[in-house]
C-alpha cells in the first residue's frame, strides 16, 4: 500500500539528498507521490510524522496492535480499506451446508407451495461485506462504509420441489464508524457506529417482510472476550405499507452479542429481546474452530432457537442446529 513506503522514503532521501548535493529539481522528477512529498520534506529539514500514518491505519515501525480481537481486525481493515482488489468482510460469511429445524415453519410454506412437502433439512449461507465510502469525514479515527449482507435457507434436499430458496433475507446498510479507546468497568470500548439500516425478503404480498431502522452499535473488549451491544429505532411507516406491525413485538429494540476467544476457537452467544419479550425472544450459539489442512476455512457450528431468525418467521418460533464452514469469522 502507498503509505507502507513514505517512512522508509523519507529516511533514505534524507541521508542520500545532502550527500548528493540534490536540489528542488532533483524531487520535481520523482514520479510516485509519496517519495517526491518525502523529498521534499528531506530539503525542508522536516522529519516525517509516523502518527499521521498509523491514523490512515498503517502502525510506525516498533508500534504494538491493540490488544483486543476486534481492535486488531480493524487495524487490519484500515489497511486494506483502498485497496480495489480486496473485499472486506462485514458479518460473518459462511455455509451451513446441513440444518435441522425442529420447529418448522408449515403455514407459510403451506402459502407458498399448498400441498407440497417441505424439507426440516435446509442449507442455510450468509455473504456479508463493506466498502469505504469516505475516509475521516467528521475527524480522525471516523469513516462512512456502505455494507450489505444477504442471508439464504435453501430447499436443497427438496427434489419434489425443485429445490428451492425458501427465504431470503437482504440488507444494504450505510454506517458511521469511529474509533475509540474509552475505559469503562474494566473494558475498552474500542468502536462506535451507527448506521441507516433496511432489511426485506424482497417478496411481494402477502409474504413481503420489510423494515428500516437507525441502529447504534458499542463494542467492548477486555481481555479475550468481546462485548456488541446494538440498539435500534424503526423508522415508522403508515399502517397500509406496514408488512409487519408487530415486528418489535419479536425482535425488540436491540440485542447484545458476547464472543469469547480461546486459543484457536471463538464461541458466542447473542441475546435478543429476552427481557421485554419473554418467551417471543432468541438466543444464538455459535462455535467456530480451525480445520485440519487448510488455513482458508473453519469448522462452525450454529443453534439458533427462538423468533425472527428470518424475516418469514419473525413470529414463529424456530429450533434449528447447522454444521459446516466459516470463510470470514467476526474475530
Amino acid at each position: 500500500m502507498m503509505r507502507l513506503t513514505t517512512l522508509p522514503a523519507a529516511l533514505v532521501l534524507s541521508a542520500s539528498l545532502p550527500a548528493l548535493g540534490g536540489g528542488l529539481e532533483d524531487c520535481t522528477g520523482i514520479n510516485d507521490d509519496d517519495e517526491r512529498l518525502a523529498c521534499y520534506d528531506a530539503l525542508a529539514g522536516r522529519s516525517p510524522q509516523p502518527q499521521e500514518d498509523a491514523a490512515e491505519g498503517v502502525l510506525p515501525p516498533g508500534a504494538e496492535r491493540p490488544e483486543g480481537a476486534y481492535a486488531q481486525r480493524v487495524e487490519e481493515e484500515k489497511e486494506e480499506a483502498n485497496n480495489p482488489w480486496v473485499i472486506i468482510p462485514h458479518h460473518r460469511n459462511y455455509l451451513l451446508p446441513v440444518t435441522y429445524n425442529a420447529d418448522f415453519n408449515e403455514e407459510k410454506w403451506d402459502e407458498i407451495y399448498p400441498g407440497g412437502e417441505s424439507n426440516d433439512v435446509e442449507i442455510k449461507f450468509q455473504v456479508s461485506f463493506k466498502a469505504l465510502i469516505w475516509d475521516h469525514p467528521l475527524g480522525r479515527g471516523t469513516r462512512l462504509w456502505g455494507a450489505y449482507t444477504q442471508e439464504s435457507w435453501w430447499q436443497a434436499y427438496n427434489s419434489d420441489q425443485s429445490r428451492p430458496f425458501r427465504e431470503t433475507n437482504y440488507q444494504p446498510e450505510l454506517f458511521l464508524s469511529k474509533e475509540n479507546n474509552w475505559e469503562v468497568l474494566g473494558f475498552t470500548n474500542s468502536l462506535l457506529a451507527v448506521s441507516l439500516n433496511h432489511q426485506s425478503n424482497g417478496r411481494s404480498e402477502p409474504l413481503s417482510r420489510s423494515w428500516n431502522r437507525v441502529i447504534g452499535t458499542a463494542l467492548f473488549e477486555r481481555d479475550n472476550l468481546t462485548l456488541a451491544a446494538r440498539a435500534w429505532y424503526r423508522i415508522p411507516e403508515s399502517r397500509e405499507d406496514d408488512d409487519n406491525p408487530d415486528i418489535e413485538d419479536y425482535l425488540g429494540y436491540g440485542d447484545l452479542e458476547a464472543l469469547w476467544k480461546w486459543d484457536q476457537q471463538t464461541f458466542g452467544v447473542t441475546l435478543r429481546n429476552i427481557i421485554e419479550g419473554g418467551d417471543q425472544g432468541a438466543v444464538q450459539l455459535d462455535w467456530t474452530f480451525p480445520l485440519p489442512k487448510t488455513r482458508r476455512f473453519r469448522g462452525y457450528l450454529q443453534y439458533f432457537y427462538g423468533y425472527g431468525e428470518s424475516l418469514i418467521d419473525y413470529d414463529v418460533k424456530t429450533n434449528r442446529i447447522g454444521a459446516g464452514v466459516v470463510l470470514t469469522d467476526l474475530l
